[in-house]
Parts: structure tokens; C-alpha cells; sequence
């Protein structure tokens, strides 16, 4: 062995220990990078998968242009059903239903199951149909309507408002986690067409005979294209369809699921890079500070002969090492959890077989780069610890020279003229009319404001954290303020990778609470009322809205009334031309309409209403506007006509009591229902939907699935941020380590004159409190500025934009950041509660 690699070796054991926190920082942003692409691989190859099997036993491919004439697809299927040496037809079909159960309603996506060779669903219990009433349903569908196999279910087409179908469930299939489409449910063709009417769709797979085919079950591609000639022939006389082959559809839908999983790989792929930028800035601070520690070990070597070269090799050597070792923990801990993950989310079988499945080369590289990058983050310090001469090395180092303050200032200017940059481009892209340049330009303007933002108050972090420390009265607390400041580059790197990581989880918060207020505003301004339950069969009645009224979670009702009649122009009205063109209407004329009862709405609405005098009618014609019309049902009126672009020709409003006032028995249309405050909206429909000949909608489910979808959406990314946190926390332990093992003596000379193990501890956590806390508030501050900035560049439209700060959220970011310091202080803290006083003061 060399005598450089003995004294790598001696390094790497004597000082092994200050390295652990930035081994441990490498190594979560390793694993993380390492799950991300597993993952990712693991979905690419699902929509592979899926696109294959899609096809399999396929030879062409038949499809229905735009401009087909009707009936153009059917008559295709029944002259190739004829045509020699057509074995089978997929109809490529996946239509929705309403499906109805004993105790509630949802919605499936049905397919006709495929005849062989082309293939069959995977089944997760049971078996496949064989009989037109019988059907097989997604294991999600199963548990979220609560069925299982051997139950029975209504359905209906989602098409049309026609008679329920009771189908019995025979079988269920897997369904991912993670998936890009709609799981199908599987009739036979028989089925499928009495629900329906037809298995007819725009597309269809055709199979034909011949033992040569591949992997795939699909014949050779000279065969594939001689059937294209052969179907083009036979279809000759039928316009509006098109043949290709398998091959060629294939190459197409791959093409289009790889560009999706390669974009959806690049966006996850963004949040291992912040959790790698956070380590960067943890590893170059232990690399400086370390080095600055052993500056005298390093002199020594230099006046024993030798070079800078030498010594800077050395150094990088050591970074080499630690980056090597601690990428491949990181690589192996998350292959290990990336195949747990494949397997829970549905997109693989067992562990094992995903974990010999991983790319080797995959691994190999995100080693390598994991690897290379924490060697390079290495160097600058090495060539700085280098640089220094022996005998200047061995005299004490004036860290705060005139130099030092040049470049902080120099810094501090180019990050705020950054920051204004980025602001300038975020104002620019404001006054944009495209929705999309508006928002690509925010985003990157907001990046590069993000940027030069961390790089000015990097700057003054060590101030600030000094500042904030004054808060708190005690001598503890005084000398903790006093430590922060010792090393203002140790303080600054730790403070800003704890401000990124603050910042960008704050900034999803504050952006999800304001799309979600913005959202539901929008949705209460335009419906007014959270569930509208009407029936399907036609009038609502007495049984259905006591029903209704005493359900659970419904605080209030109103029933609305509706009636046919007529509308003519008052006899005092002139003639006017409709917006349409199509002829003057003179007075007399009559048109059919439904008149629909506003009640009062006082006590159903959610936002304010303005009711409708009893002098006007609200009509969907706008050339009607501001006409004197008559509406005659059993007795007639006249009223004034206003424009409301809500209702549809033929559809006519008027208040209750004018509405009475025409018509004797006025027909029950809908019932209007208030929830109470805390009720579940989708619990509520769940029990109304029990009756087959209600349909309930309103805004409270819409309000509710964008708080859902939101709330899911903010959950993943702050969870995926949240390892950037944790990556800043490993930062905050790392300074504190350090620090202890270079106040070694000074801990001593405190504890010699009195000071106590627990006081020790305590001024450690009050260090890590004022790092941590510092940190968290700047950084929910710029989290909640660049959170607004993102919700006004969101391109929402048809709603104004609300600023929503979610204060108990962003307290419970700062009391994680506290709780999670003091638990970071707490092995430094006990380090140097151990050591002796004697045994302190003896330490060089």
C-alpha cells in the first residue's frame, strides 16, 4: 500500500465520524433518485406492457375516420367477418354506465371481453363471463361500492336515462395504484349490446389464421401488410374507414406512452434534484469547515514536503471515498424500498422479481454520478485547503478578514439583482394574454427569483440568526447567539438548506389553499346550492322528499315546481328579429316552453342569491331581452323579459308565486338541498342514491373533489419535498457536530467553571432552535410570496384569483422544524455532556 493511500486510509478512520451526517445526506438523496427511477421504469414498462397486450393476437387494425357516414364501421366488421381466413374481431370499446347497488350508485367503464387469441383480463378471483348477464369489475370498483363476487348490480348505459340491467359480478381484476387509464369492466359481446344496443365502435382489432407469430401472438410483418391489401380490397366500396397494421398501430401508442413517461419521469425526477442541491450545499459546508479544522494536520504534511498537489489530491481522494461508499448505501436502500413501492402500488408481483428486474446499468450510473457529484462538491475546498502555505497555515487563521466581507457583499449584490431579474420577468409575463406563455414565464421567472432570493439572504442569515436569538433572555441563550456567529459560512449553508426546503414546501401549501378557495368560490358563485336531487322518471314525489328531508347530513330543503306553457309576445310589443335569423315574431305567435318556480332560497343557499321579482321572466333567448311577454299556462301574465345565459332556449324562469298564480298543480322538478356543516357530501348522495329514480348533483360534490384532488396533489409534493427537509435537518446535526468537536476545549473550560451536563444540552438545542426557526420563517415568508405568485399565473379561467394562507398548516411547519432541531441537537448535545472537563481541557 502507498503511503498516500495509508494516510487516506488513517484519514478516513480518524476523522470518519465528522463525515457521518454528510455520508447520511448523500446517501438519502442517492436512494431517493435511485426509487424515483425504479418507479418510473417500473410504469414505463406497465404502459408497455399494456399497449403489447392491447393488440396481441391482432394482424390489422380498423378504424372510423371523422367524416365516416353513419353506419360506415358496422358494414365494415360484417364484410370482413365474411372475408377467408378471419378468425376473430376485438371491438375496441370502453363506454360508461351507471351502475346501481342495494345501498348506493357509481359510475363503470364496460368493455365486450375480446375472444380469443387476443388477451384476456388477469383476474384477481373468480372467472371470466361467459353469459350476457354476467360481468367482471375492477378490484377498486369492487371496494369502493363494496361488492364482491357472487353479488349482483343494476346497471344502465351512461348514455341514455334507460332500464337497469341486473348483471351478477363472476369475477374481479387487478387494477394498479398508479395507473394512466380508466380500469374496464368485461361483458361478453352479448351483454355489451343489450346494454348498449350495439357492440359497434369506432375502432376494432382484427385476428386472422396462421401458426407463424411472435411473442406477441402477432403473424410477421410481411403478413400483417398483405392482410392490409387484402382488407383495403374487400372495403373497397365502403367510405370513411381505415386500415393499418398492428405494427404500425403499435409503434404509434408506444411512441405516445413513452413520450408521457419520459415528461412524468423528468418532472419526478425535479424533487431528487432539490433533495441533491439541499445535500450539495450540507456536503461543501463539512467539507469547508472540516478541512478549516484539521488546517494544521494539512500544514504539517505541507512542511514535511509535501506539494499542493499532493495535499489537494489527498482531500479529493478522501471526498471520493466518502461519496463512493455512502452512494452505493444510498443505492442499495433504495432499490430496496423503490421494488417495495413497485409491488405496493400495484405495478409489479413480488419484491423479488422487481428487484432482479432493475437495470444493473441503472445503478451502476446513479452510483457513478452520485459518486462523481459529492467528489466535485469536494474539490473547491480541497483546492482552497491546498493553497495555503506551512508556515502561514500554522498560525491562527483570521476567518473574518476584508476578503471574506468583499465576497459576502459581492454575493449579497448578484443574489438580490437576480432575485430583481426574476421578479421583472414574473411582471412581464403578467401582462401576457396566453394563458400557457404566461404561465411558463411565471414559473421560470419565480425559479430564477428563488434563486437570487437564497443567494441574498444566505448572506443574511448569520445576522439574522444572531437577531433572532435576542428574543430569548438568559446567559444559555446569549452564548448560543454568540456560537451562531463563529463560523458565518457553517451558519449561512446550514440556514439556507433548511430555508429551500421551508420555502418550497410552504410555497405548495399556501399555492393549494388559494386554488382551492379560488376554486370553490367560482363553484359557489356560479351554483349557489350544495345538492340538487331530481328524479328520473319525472315528477318528484311526497314519499321522495320526506325522504329526502330526514336523510342524515341534509340540515334544509326546498322543492321547485315547473310546468309547460306558453309564450307569446304581449299585444303592446312590437315584432323584433331573433338573434338567429329565422323571421319575425309578431305578437300572437306562440312558443312552447317549460316555466320553472324560483322558491325562496334563503335557507338552502351557500352565497347570495338575488330572487327574482314577481313582475319579470328570465328567458335563454337574448333576443327576448327587454320585451313585455305574455306566459299563459292555465291563466296568462305579462311580464317583463330579462336574458339569462343559464337557461337553454325553450326554458323560461319566473318566481313561485307568479308561477302559482298561472298554473293550478305545478309538477315537483327538484329538490334543493342544504347540507349541514361538517357532512360528508359523498355520504349524503350515497344514501339518496339508494332510490334507482333519483339523480343528485350539485356543487358540493364538485367543491369537494377539488378539495380532494388538491389536498392528494399537495400531500405528494410536500411529501416529496419533505425529503429535501430532511436532508437540511441531517445539516443542522452535521454544524452541530462540528461544532462541538472544535469547542472541544471550550466545552471543557465551561463545564470546569460550572456549567452543567444539562445546561450543555441545552445550549446545543438552543443553537439548532435559532438555525432551524431563522430558517423556517424566512422561509415561510418567501413560501408564501412565491406561492401567490404561482396561483396568479395559473391559468384558471372564468374564476378570480384568492390569496389563502393556511396559518395552522404553516405553524405546523415550524413546529416540525423546532421539534426536528432539537431532536437533531440531541446526539451533539449528549457528545459533549460526556466528555470530562479534565479530558476536554487536555484535547489540542
Amino acid at each position: 500500500m502507498s503511503a498516500t493511500n495509508s494516510l487516506l486510509s488513517a484519514n478516513l478512520r480518524s476523522h470518519g465520524r465528522r463525515y457521518i451526517s454528510t455520508g447520511l445526506a448523500v446517501a438519502i438523496s442517492t436512494a431517493f433518485i435511485v426509487i424515483t427511477l425504479i418507479v418510473m421504469a417500473a410504469m414505463t414498462s406497465s404502459l408497455t406492457s399494456g399497449v403489447y397486450s392491447q393488440y396481441q393476437g391482432g394482424t390489422i387494425v380498423v378504424s372510423q375516420d371523422n367524416d365516416a357516414p353513419e353506419g360506415a364501421i358496422e358494414s365494415a366488421e360484417k364484410a370482413l367477418k365474411d372475408t377467408n381466413g378471419v378468425t376473430a374481431i376485438k371491438h375496441m370499446a370502453q363506454w360508461p354506465v351507471v351502475a346501481q347497488t342495494d345501498t348506493t350508485r357509481g359510475g363503470l367503464y364496460v368493455s365486450p371481453l375480446a375472444p380469443k387469441p387476443f388477451a384476456e383480463p388477469v383476474l384477481s378471483a373468480g372467472t371470466a363471463p361467459t353469459a350476457d348477464d354476467q360481468i367482471i369489475i375492477p378490484e377498486s370498483t369492487a371496494s369502493s361500492l363494496s361488492l364482491k363476487v357472487g353479488d349482483t348490480l343494476k346497471v344502465r348505459s351512461g348514455f341514455t336515462e334507460g332500464d337497469y340491467r341486473t348483471l351478477t359480478i363472476v369475477g374481479t381484476t387487478r387494477s394498479n395504484t398508479i395507473s394512466m387509464g380508466i380500469p374496464a369492466s368485461y361483458v361478453t359481446d352479448g351483454g355489451f349490446s343489450a346494454i348498449f344496443g350495439s357492440t359497434a365502435s369506432g375502432k376494432f382489432i382484427v385476428a386472422t389464421s396462421g401458426a407463424n407469430t411472435d411473442s406477441n401472438e402477432n403473424p410477421p410483418e410481411a403478413t400483417q401488410d398483405e392482410w392490409v391489401a387484402k382488407a383495403n380490397s374487400a372495403l373497397s366500396d365502403i367510405s370513411g374507414v381505415s386500415v393499418t397494421s398492428v405494427r404500425e398501430a403499435i409503434t404509434k401508442d408506444l411512441d405516445q406512452a413513452r413520450l408521457g413517461a419520459s415528461v412524468t419521469t423528468g418532472i419526478m425526477l425535479i424533487f431528487p434534484a432539490i433533495a441533491a442541491l439541499v445535500a450539495s450545499i450540507v456536503v461543501s459546508s463539512t467539507f469547508r469547515v472540516v478541512l478549516t479544522q484539521r488546517t494544521r494536520e494539512l500544514a504539517l504534511l505541507r512542511t514535511l514536503g509535501a506539494t499542493r498537489r499532493q495535499v489537494r489530491s489527498l482531500v479529493t481522494r478522501e471526498a471520493f471515498a466518502i461519496g463512493a461508499i455512502s452512494s452505493a448505501i444510498g443505492v442499495v436502500v433504495g432499490w430496496m424500498i423503490g421494488a417495495l413501492a413497485v409491488v405496493e402500488s400495484g405495478l409489479g408481483t413480488s419484491i423479488a422479481e422487481v428487484l432482479v428486474g432493475v437495470s444493473v446499468w441503472q445503478l451502476a450510473l446513479t452510483w457513478l454520478g452520485a459518486t462523481l457529484f459529492t467528489t466535485l462538491v469536494g474539490v473547491f475546498p480541497a483546492r482552497a485547503a491546498s493553497r495555503v502555505a506551512p508556515i502561514a497555515a500554522l498560525a491562527p487563521v483570521n476567518e473574518a478578514g476584508a476578503g471574506s466581507r468583499k465576497k459576502h457583499t459581492l454575493r449579497f449584490i448578484l443574489g438580490v439583482l437576480v432575485a430583481a431579474s426574476g421578479s421583472a420577468l414574473v411582471a412581464y409575463a403578467w401582462r401576457l394574454d396566453s394563458a400557457s406563455q404566461k404561465f411558463m414565464l411565471s414559473f421560470g421567472g419565480a425559479l430564477v427569483a428563488l434563486l437570487g432570493a437564497v443567494v441574498a439572504v444566505s448572506v443574511l442569515l448569520p445576522a439574522l440568526t444572531r437577531a433572532f436569538g435576542v428574543v430569548f433572555p438568559g446567559m444559555l441563550s446569549a452564548m448560543a447567539r454568540e456560537n451562531t456567529m463563529r463560523n458565518p459560512g457553517r451558519t449561512s449553508a446550514t440556514g439556507s438548506a433548511i430555508l429551500i426546503g421551508v420555502t418550497l414546501v410552504v410555497t405548495i401549501m399556501v399555492g393549494a389553499a388559494s386554488v382551492r378557495t379560488t376554486l370553490t368560490n367560482a363553484v359557489n358563485d356560479a351554483r349557489p346550492f350544495d345538492l340538487i336531487a331530481v328524479s328520473t322518471t319525472g315528477e318528484l314525489t311526497d314519499d321522495q322528499q320526506a325522504a329526502i328531508t330526514s336523510t342524515d347530513g341534509v340540515a334544509a330543503t326546498v322543492a321547485q315546481y315547473a310546468a309547460p306553457g306558453v309564450l307569446t309576445l304581449a299585444p303592446s310589443a312590437s315584432a323584433f328579429e331573433p338573434a338567429e335569423g329565422s323571421g319575425a315574431v309578431e305578437p300572437g305567435m306562440t312558443l312552447p316552453v317549460m316555466i320553472t318556480g324560483e322558491p325562496n332560497y334563503t335557507g338552502v343557499t351557500h352565497s347570495t342569491v338575488t330572487q327574482m321579482g314577481d313582475d319579470e321572466v328570465r328567458v335563454g333567448d337574448k333576443a327576448l331581452a327587454g320585451q313585455m311577454l305574455r306566459l299563459c299556462a292555465d291563466t296568462c301574465t305579462d311580464l317583463s323579459a330579462a336574458y339569462d345565459k343559464d337557461l337553454s332556449d325553450g326554458d323560461t324562469r319566473v318566481s313561485e308565486k307568479t308561477l302559482r298564480s298561472i298554473v293550478t298543480s305545478p309538477e315537483r322538478q327538484a329538490i334543493i338541498i342544504k347540507l349541514a356543516d361538517g357532512a360528508d357530501v359523498e355520504a349524503v348522495q350515497s344514501t339518496l342514491l339508494k332510490d334507482s329514480q333519483l339523480s343528485v348533483n350539485g356543487s358540493a360534490l364538485e367543491r369537494q373533489m377539488y378539495t380532494k384532488v388538491i389536498d392528494q396533489m399537495m400531500m405528494v409534493l410536500v411529501g416529496l419535498l419533505g425529503v429535501s427537509v430532511v436532508v437540511s435537518l441531517v445539516g443542522v446535526a452535521n454544524t452541530l457536530s462540528l461544532s462541538v468537536a472544535e469547542r472541544t476545549r471550550e466545552n471543557g473550560l465551561l463545564r470546569a467553571l460550572g456549567l452543567t451536563r444539562r445546561q450543555m444540552k441545552s445550549l446545543l438545542a438552543l443553537e439548532a432552535l435559532f438555525l432551524s426557526l431563522t430558517g423556517a420563517l424566512i422561509g415561510v415568508g418567501l413560501g408564501i410570496a412565491f406561492g401567490w405568485v404561482g396561483v396568479m399565473s395559473l391559468p384558471i379561467e372564468g374564476a378570480t384569483a384568492v390569496m389563502s394562507v393556511p396559518w395552522l398548516q404553516l405553524v405546523g411547519v415550524c413546529a416540525v422544524a423546532i421539534v426536528s432541531a432539537l431532536v437533531a441537537s440531541w446526539l451533539p448535545g449528549r457528545r459533549a455532556a460526556k466528555v470530562s472537563p479534565s479530558e476536554a481541557l487536555a484535547t489540542e
